[in-house]
């Protein structure tokens, strides 16, 4: 248990609030006043910042003690709602609670609902009949641009059928009568046949109670599998069906053209970790990849053995350059390194032979689960003769046992 005493979590706060910077234009800013959106720390600090300014205006305040405003009042970050009798009744309470910020920086845009409109309200749009009765449907902003996970994606079918129908779940819980409910299935149905489903009406059923409670008490470890197609996939469920065995497997998808292709940092270029390759002992021996890299899969290939080619595969989750510096030091002293499986190769086939080793990055991933299956992939279909022979099974049941 780490303790962090409130003197260094204030520390650590002011850090965090006052050095929030972002580019633009390829030029670095600092913003002075507040955070920018997409900053991690934002959605919080407006949740607090709310929350302080309600408790010191609407739950001090004589009138809404009496009549409690938490059955009318409600709020999602800086959206909020509030049922209201009359306009300046709105009004005071949005004064109220703007009122409440000590250094006056909360603005609120107040909606009103026309008579026979609706009112939106995050994915909700709202009507109040003249009888009082309240009416609501599905809503998309009309800015929206309507793109989700296309059909076409490279995904599992079992995620595009997930995605379509929680569009469909949401749009009947957020709909009060037939009549908002067909509106709100008829704008999920628009959305999905933009982004090719076809007949997405087929994705509007509920989940059978008795498969969910299954699913509940089924203690089944979660494995994360690279995507490839519907046939891997159904192949792979089907034997972890067929033999019980207690995995739950999550198939991932692989990376698209955008991730490839697209960068929000195009400038920025991962450099040597000493800053110079020219200096580096690690840079002129590595043929893909650099050496500052992170969470990488590797193999090296020992240059001494002409005749049989013999390589190594293994990950780290440090930089290239100190795992490599550690293959080195113990293919140049095994004797200290016992250990390691670089330096027991030199020492049982190449015994005082300086270390002549190249370095390739297979893949790169900062999650230990996704990296370790990636090694165990790599050692299975490459076939390295320096690695254990026990090795694979070790892998593979480290990413099973792993909660």
């Amino acid at each position: 248990i780490i303790i962090i005493q409130i003197s260094y979590k204030k520390d650590l706060l002011e850090v965090g609030f006052m050095n929030a910077f972002f580019t633009f234009n390829r030029r670095l800013y600092w913003q002075i006043q507040g955070v920018f959106m997409g900053y991690c720390p934002s959605p919080p600090a407006a949740i607090i910042r709310l929350s302080t300014c309600e408790m010191n205006s609407l739950y001090v305040d004589a009138h809404y003690i009496g009549n409690p405003v938490l059955e009318v009042y409600s709020r999602y970050v800086d959206d909020g709602g509030f049922v209201a009798k009359t306009k300046e009744e709105a009004l005071r309470v949005c004064a109220l609670i703007a009122g409440a910020d000590a250094d006056n920086n909360i603005k609120w845009d107040v909606d009103f609902p026309e008579e026979g409109k609706y009112t939106a309200f995050l994915d909700t749009e709202i009507r109040i009949g003249d009888d009082g009765e309240v009416h609501s449907r599905y809503y998309r902003k009309p800015m929206n641009k309507g793109i989700t996970l296309h059909y076409q994606s490279h995904h599992s079918v079992s995620t595009k059928t997930a995605v379509a129908r929680n569009y469909y779940k949401t749009a009947r819980q957020t709909s009060t009568g037939e009549q908002q409910l067909e509106h709100s299935l008829n704008k999920v149905d628009e959305l999905l046949n933009k982004n090719g489903y076809k007949t997405p009406r087929r994705y509007d059923k509920c989940h059978n109670k008795v498969e969910k409670t299954a699913r509940r008490t089924n203690e089944a470890v979660t494995v994360c599998i690279p995507y490839t197609t519907e046939y891997d996939a159904n192949r792979i469920k089907n034997h972890i069906k067929s033999r019980k065995i207690p995995v739950k497997p999550v198939f991932t998808p692989g990376k698209s053209l955008k991730s490839m292709l697209c960068s929000s940092r195009p400038y920025d270029k991962s450099c040597c970790t000493m800053g110079n390759p020219t200096l580096c002992r690690i840079c002129p021996i590595t043929t893909k990849g650099n050496c500052n890299a992170k969470g990488v899969v590797y193999e090296v290939t020992c240059l001494e053995c002409t005749y049989v080619k013999s390589t190594y595969i293994g990950e780290t989750s440090r930089t290239l350059h100190s795992r490599a510096s550690e293959h080195l030091r113990a293919a140049t002293n095994p004797t200290k390194h016992p250990h390691n499986a670089i330096g027991q190769h030199y020492a049982d086939k190449h015994p005082g032979v300086v270390a002549n080793l190249n370095f390739r990055v297979l893949d790169n991933n900062t999650r230990v689960l996704d990296r370790k299956a990636s090694e165990a992939i790599n050692i299975y279909v490459r076939g390295p003769n320096i690695n254990d022979k026990n090795e694979l099974d070790q892998i593979v049941r480290y990413i099973v046992k792993k909660p």
